[in-house]
Parts: C-alpha cells; structure tokens; sequence
C-alpha cells in the first residue's frame, strides 16, 4: 500500500496534465455535439447528440474523481502513511528498536569519558601485631613444628585514579565465588548514578553492567556479582560514576578470579 501511494504521488503531475489534455478535448467535443444537435433535423440524430453529451458528461466526472483521488493519496493519505512509520519506528539512541523486554543495562546511556584530574587514593595502613611469649617459656624449648600455612594469593589495592570512583572490596588479585559483595564509594558534586560492570580479563574488554544506583555511596555496599552464573577465570570488576552531563571521571578497576 505504501508503495502504491508514493508510486501516485510520483507520477501526479503527469496525472494532472493528462486529464488537463482531456479536459480540453471534452470541452471540444462538447463543443461539436451542440452545433450537431442545433443543426439536426431527425429525432435519431438529436438523441445520438444527447447520447454523446451523456458520455461526455460521464467522462468529465470520472476525470474529477481521478484527479481527486490523486490529490488525496499524494497529500493527505501519504502524511498520513509517514506519519504512521515514524511513530512505529521509535528506537533507541544508537539506531536499534526498542522492547519492553530490553535490560537495565541497554537503557543506561552509555556516557561519554572526560579525563578529570586524578585524585590519589590513600593506600590502606598495614598493621603488624607481635606474637606475645609466655615468661614462663624456657629460652631453650624448641617451637613446636607445623605444617607450612599455604601462601595466599597476593592482593592489592583496586586500581582508583579518582577518589570519586574507589572499590575497596574485593582486593585486586582476589579469588572469589558465588555472591560477591561490592564495597566502595560513588560520589560526584554532580551526580546522576553509578553502574558496575564486569567483563573478561584481555585485550578486547566488552564490559556488561550487573549492578548499579542512583544514589551516592561513600565506603558502603555498591552491589552484588553473582560470580556462580559466571565461568571461572579471571575477570575485570569497575565502577562508573556518571553526571548529570554524561560525563564521568576514569573508572576505577579491580582484577579477581572467579573459581566455583
């Protein structure tokens, strides 16, 4: 349908200019017919006249109702056509139609990144807690011997170039599983929300969002990873902190291992 009427649309002018030219010749015949008629001297005659009259007249009318309908089909009826289209056609910021069934995730704008001085984030004070020794112990007893602890994996620091933007929990380095509680802080003087997201540990990171809020936190929970859902390996764990312009300062990232 919507074919045809952009197809009549097209080809109006040439419509319009053809009933014109038929239009004149009508008029024409018209024209003869009448002087026909006046100078008719039989009956059979002046009823062939008033015969071609009829079919001019009929011929007239149906050249109206065509150039009227040509008229509302390239007007009226093909606004109304884009009009419909383009309602149907509503989609999402980069070019893809929109579902009830669409996540979280896809309806967070993906904002756009603007380097912001880095604030440093102070590293956390080890304390180191002696061991106490009875005084009743005799300087030449022996400590009894056990088994060597395993050594721990290392764990450090996340990687937090903005202190608007820290994870302190988990370390970077860490062995998880199941439900991981994400500690930190997501703050900005002009705050819109916040998102955590995850993705595989490699060159080509394409981050997924699984958690995330509008409202500040400052070395609080930011969210839960379901890490059983997840294959085991190693994955990237960051913070966003988005303004209300879109913006936001660099990510702060952690390094973990998932082992289920």
């Amino acid at each position: 349908m919507g074919f045809l009427v952009e197809a009549i649309a097209n080809i109006a002018p040439y419509i319009y200019a053809t009933c014109g030219l038929l239009a004149l010749f009508q008029l024409y015949r018209t024209w003869q017919v009448r002087a026909e008629r006046r100078q008719a001297v039989f009956s059979l005659e002046r009823d062939k006249a008033i015969d071609d009259l009829y079919r001019i007249f009929l011929s007239a009318l149906l050249m109206l109702v065509v150039m009227g309908f040509t008229y509302f089909a390239s007007t009226t009826l093909r606004e109304a056509m884009l009009a419909v289209e383009s309602s149907s056609g509503f989609s999402s910021p980069d070019g893809s139609s929109t579902s009830p069934n669409t996540s979280l995730s896809s309806l967070i704008p993906t904002p756009t990144f603007t380097p912001e001085p880095p604030t440093p984030t102070p590293l956390p004070t080890r304390i180191v807690v002696s061991t106490p020794v009875p005084d009743n112990q005799e300087e030449d007893t022996q400590p009894e011997q056990s088994d060597p602890a395993p050594n721990p994996l290392p764990v450090s620091p996340a990687l937090c170039p903005d202190g608007r933007s820290v994870i302190l929990s988990p370390g970077n380095g860490a062995v998880v599983s199941g439900q991981v509680p994400i500690v930190g802080t997501a703050q900005h003087d002009q705050f819109s929300f916040y998102k955590l997201e995850f993705a595989p540990s490699g060159a080509n990171q394409n981050f997924n969002y699984f958690d995330g809020a509008e409202n500040q936190v400052v070395g609080g929970l930011l969210g839960n990873l379901n890490s059983s859902a997840m294959a085991n390996g190693a994955y990237v764990i960051r913070v966003v902190v988005v303004d209300t312009t879109g913006n936001y300062p660099q990510p702060c990232s952690v390094t973990v291992t998932v082992q289920n």
